[in-house]
């Protein structure tokens, strides 16, 4: 189960950032901090997908 909750949280936050994008009309400091925190989440769920795959291989 906790896999395919990461898995939904990856692909919520990537749909996240390509409606940041499109419907966003001013590229100021919060935009990009907001798409730096998702690429954030982003990379922390994949890390944890792999950690959990290396556990599960032991």
């Amino acid at each position: 189960m906790k896999k395919n909750l990461t898995l939904l949280l990856i692909i919520a936050s990537a749909i996240l950032i390509i409606g940041d994008f499109m419907f966003s009309e001013a590229f100021d400091r919060g935009f990009w901090m907001s798409i730096v925190s998702s690429v954030l989440v982003i990379a922390s769920m994949l890390l944890i997908i792999r950690a959990n795959k290396k556990e599960a291989k032991n």
